[in-house]
């Protein structure tokens, strides 16, 4: 082997490093308190939902919306008080007409309550509450499961644990993780010249800066780092270093031995340890003297003794080798600022903070907007960035650059963008097939918003309830839980219709309701009553959905789907 005789491309080394990695399969439970930057080692669905009822988004009074039909300002209604609901209190009685609670923001609705009245419309006299302002059926509240639903995905296997997953999962009560194993890395650096930080430097001496950069890289990219110290400059001394990392270690590195001489030590070294050169120099400045190496089913990478080229090529080959092993999914490089797709409005009189989730499309990215909801946990946890709309700015126009703030300082974009109709089903099978190729982010629309989003080429797999144009068809069963003969059902298809149906903006409001005993029974699809262990109900019809994919995704997803026949 002569030293530098063929160098190759950056990516080509990076990909064949990688293609070596072993990924790291052992697991540990780590305390949620102890997760951040941990990767997580299972797909984390939600258990419950969020909220868990039905709640009021401001303070207010909690009311049936048609009696307050006839409120204006000069003919305001009154309302008879019934009480008053705290946050953190369950009301047990039932609001009929001519009343109303008085509420707190997040407070849990009354039955028979289906709209707030904001408290800046209202007053109080003798025991009534004076409205002048009428309210739409479900105004202001925020449905069961409205933020996360059951069975929604949190957290998928191969993400890197950030601050807004670890709400995200207290949210939802979890709190043990199920991480990988931190991989091994033994370190060691080469050279007569070296001495540690804690001895006298002498002349002819220096320091070794570079064991403490690389353990902190090591750190910082998410291995264990295991320090061997300092080899000499001999074959004898470096192929001790090598033993020993292969006994304690996952991989190896070491910095140092670009001489012409300290190559051949490691040359010596490696060949006696039975090793399989991959490379030797690459096609960079700084970083040409990079050595890949297989011993036996670990890799051994021999990065330059400049400290400016050793932190570079860390960078550039161990880093992406310890996100392999680890089971990282690829991230790509994040935008610094971002071209609108459509009109975004600001809010009156107040900074927004519009938070989006991105993703890399070809050369360009796209995004799909979030929530500007402060009691959504999901809005922080999938949102990747934010930009700002001005307090005196009703709204900036599509084709508007906007400069980005990232939340994280190494975002994990995602690969495939999942829009619509919330089927747990449809979403567990997807993410079982493609979640080890691609980080999947779901983000629940409805119809209108979820056209919008496959034809500006932003959703990769869109779940309808109406058909459209190139999706697949697929059915669902309907079920009816519960004595439909003794009292409320309760419901939130807006198609079934009769004189005891009561419908409520979310399937899990209604199974909820039904569940806590605020309904007699419950009509809603038979896949979220078996999630929530409904076990006793009726196949009443079915409805379709139909399953749009992009080209290159849509015979995967036939696939997937011939396997939901009894959704």
């Amino acid at each position: 082997m002569h030293i530098f005789k063929k160098l190759i491309p950056v990516e080509e080394a990076q990909r064949i490093l990688i293609s070596y990695a072993r990924e790291v399969k052992e697991c540990e439970e780590v305390d949620i308190d102890n997760a951040l930057g941990r990767v997580v080692a299972e797909d984390i669905y939600a258990g419950i939902d969020i909220p868990g009822f039905d709640r009021a988004t401001r303070d207010g009074y909690a009311v049936i919306a048609e009696d307050t039909y006839a409120a204006s300002e000069r003919t305001p209604i009154k309302l008879q008080l019934r009480g008053y609901i705290k946050t953190g209190s369950y009301p047990k009685n039932i609001l009929t007409h001519g009343e109303a609670f008085r509420i707190d923001t997040g407070a849990s609705l009354p039955r028979g309550a289906n709209a707030i009245v904001p408290i800046e419309y209202t007053s109080e006299e003798n025991g009534y509450v004076i409205i002048f302002r009428r309210v739409s059926p479900w105004a202001n509240i925020q449905w069961a499961g409205a933020d996360i639903a059951r069975g929604e995905i949190i957290v998928q296997r191969g993400t890197i644990i950030t601050p807004r997953h670890i709400g995200a999962l207290a949210g939802i009560g979890y709190p043990r993780i199920k991480v990988r194993r931190k991989p091994k890395v033994a370190v060691f650096s080469i050279g007569d010249e070296l001495i540690s930080v804690d001895s006298k430097l002498t002349p002819g001496k220096i320091y070794d800066i570079n064991i403490h950069t690389l353990t902190s890289l090591i750190r910082k990219s998410g291995g264990e780092p295991v320090v061997l110290g300092i080899a000499k400059d001999s074959t004898e001394s470096i192929l001790k270093k090598l033993k020993e990392g292969l006994e304690v270690a996952d991989i190896i590195i070491s910095s140092g031995g670009s001489s012409v001489g300290q190559s051949d030590f490691i040359r010596a070294a490696v060949e006696e340890l039975g090793a399989e050169v991959l490379f030797h120099g690459v096609m960079s400045k700084p970083g040409k003297p990079v050595l890949g190496s297989r011993i036996g089913d670990k890799l051994y990478i021999g990065l330059p003794g400049n400290p400016a080229s050793a932190i570079l090529s860390f960078i550039l080959y161990v880093k992406p080798v310890i996100s392999k092993m680890l089971g990282i999914k690829p991230t790509h490089r994040t935008p610094g600022g971002l071209v609108l797709k459509r009109r975004e409005y600001g809010v009156k009189g107040r900074r927004l903070y519009k938070t989006i989730a991105i993703k890399r499309r070809n050369s360009d990215y796209v995004y799909e907007s979030l929530p500007a909801s402060s009691e959504s946990i999901s809005t922080l946890s999938k949102a990747d960035a934010y930009f700002i709309i001005p307090e005196d700015t009703e709204f900036i126009d599509s084709g508007i650059a906007v400069n980005l703030s990232f939340f994280d300082a190494q975002p994990q974009l995602a690969g495939i963008f999942i829009v619509g109709e919330y089927s747990p089903s449809i979403l567990r099978s997807i993410i079982s097939i493609i979640g080890d190729k691609y980080l999947v982010r779901y983000i629940r629309r409805d119809y209108e918003a979820t056209l919008l989003a496959v034809e500006e080429g932003v959703a990769d797999i869109a779940i309808f309830t109406k058909e459209v144009k190139n999706s697949i068809r697929l059915t669902r069963k309907i079920a009816l839980a519960g004595d439909a003969s003794r009292g409320d059902i309760v419901t939130a298809m807006r198609n079934i219709e009769g004189e005891r149906i009561i419908v409520v903006g979310s399937h899990q409001s209604a199974i909820l309701r039904y569940l806590n005993g605020l309904a007699e029974a419950v009509i809603a699809p038979k896949e979220l009553l078996d999630l929530y262990g409904v076990e006793e109900y009726r196949i009443i019809g079915q409805e379709p959905l139909y399953i749009y994919a992009s080209r290159d995704l849509s015979e995967i997803i036939r696939n997937v789907l011939k396997n939901l026949s009894n959704l």
